[in-house]
């Protein structure tokens, strides 16, 4: 009976004795398997930290370095005339700009800001015109995008090294906004071949450049109203905003009243009949005889009588161009090119292409 008895009270020890063994073996194992897979990790983590992601960067605004705490009060008063402050502030917040700056210095530099843009966005451009063979669309928004580029760059040199120099600021407003305008227009012509990333960058690329151009414009139109009276500068307004331009409504301040110019004598002459010699054939011919940047004297182009079918293009580099026609249903100059047509867009349909001008109080400037 003793024996029996004391059999059964080891039982349930040594059964005790296995199952605290096994938990412990259990706790070691799991201790272990944890350690190793800690240490897997960051194995991982650092291999990685070793060969990180590339990615394509894309194209960034050419902003010089920022100074943003020693931002001059002059540029932080001349950029309240501005649609984009933040970005006029921090364009202009750098070395470059002279210490106490005048307006027309901090108009100048805004200037350059724009230009400096422009010109990478020729290049981003002309990186689409080198990618786009084979697709007639997007080849033509690219040619179409590079012509306004260049046009636009023409008319920002025009406001930096002619008109703001000799004290012609309504002449800088007309440049610089015409330079807005046809970003724009580079912008616009892109947007229907926008099938490619690097497109797409493009486009968000000129959004930037004429953030910086309405900025540049904004301070000159402050600086044609005002002058250096910085604190009376603001934000540009509209007859939308009820405010009228002294000189608006087609009264241009120099007693022009529209009309036809008197005294007009043909340079060259265009006619349907050239037996007898002394006219050119069509009007394309007469318009390349013009001379190259001659501002001093309109060259007049007198057309006959006729119809002419033809596509005429003036050239940016042909000033004063003045056609002279014998009436109106007399003299018709006609084409046919049309949205639809291979590689035709808008922009390329105009029968006759070029530059209009009229009379302002300090000179003749495109009219937009």
């Amino acid at each position: 009976m003793t024996t029996s008895s004391t059999t059964h009270s080891r039982k349930p020890r040594n059964f005790l004795y296995i199952s605290m063994a096994s938990l412990l073996s259990f706790s070691l194992f799991s201790l272990f398997l944890f350690l190793s897979l800690s240490s897997s990790s960051t194995t991982t983590l650092k291999t990685n930290s070793h060969h990180p992601t590339k990615q394509k960067q894309k194209p960034r605004p050419n902003v010089p370095p920022s100074s943003a705490s020693t931002t001059p009060p002059e540029i932080l008063q001349a950029c309240k005339a501005t649609r984009f402050q933040d970005t006029c502030v921090s364009s202009l917040s750098n070395p470059n700009v002279p210490r106490n700056p005048t307006p027309l210095q901090i108009i100048q530099s805004a200037i350059s800001v724009s230009n400096t843009n422009l010109k990478t966005a020729q290049s981003m451009v002309k990186s689409i015109l080198d990618s786009s063979t084979g697709n007639i669309n997007r080849t033509t928004a690219a040619k179409n995008c590079v012509e306004a580029l260049i046009n636009s760059q023409y008319r920002i040199t025009r406001s930096t090294d002619d008109a703001l120099p000799r004290g012609r600021v309504k002449d800088a407003r007309a440049w610089m906004g015409a330079a807005l305008l046809y970003q724009y227009d580079c912008s616009n012509a892109l947007k229907y071949a926008n099938d490619t990333s690097l497109t797409r960058q493009t486009m968000s690329f000129l959004d930037t450049l004429m953030a910086f151009s309405s900025n540049a414009l904004s301070m000159i139109v402050s600086y044609d109203a005002f002058g250096n009276d910085t604190k009376s500068w603001g934000p540009p307004k509209t007859e939308r905003d009820g405010v009228w331009e002294l000189g608006s409504g087609g009264d241009f301040g120099s007693g022009f009243r529209g009309g036809f110019p008197s005294e007009l004598t043909a340079d060259v002459t265009v006619c349907k009949d050239t037996s007898n010699g002394g006219c050119y054939k069509t009007v394309q011919e007469a318009v390349n005889t013009a001379p190259d940047n001659e501002w001093g004297h309109r060259y007049v182009i007198h057309i006959k009588e006729g119809v002419y079918n033809e596509i005429v293009r003036v050239p940016l580099e042909k000033k004063n161009v003045v056609f002279l026609g014998d009436g109106m249903g007399k003299t018709v100059i006609t084409g046919s090119l049309a949205v639809g047509q291979p590689g035709i867009s808008t922009y390329n349909t105009a029968t006759v292409a070029g530059e209009v001008w009229h009379r302002t109080k300090s000179s003749q400037r495109p009219l937009l």
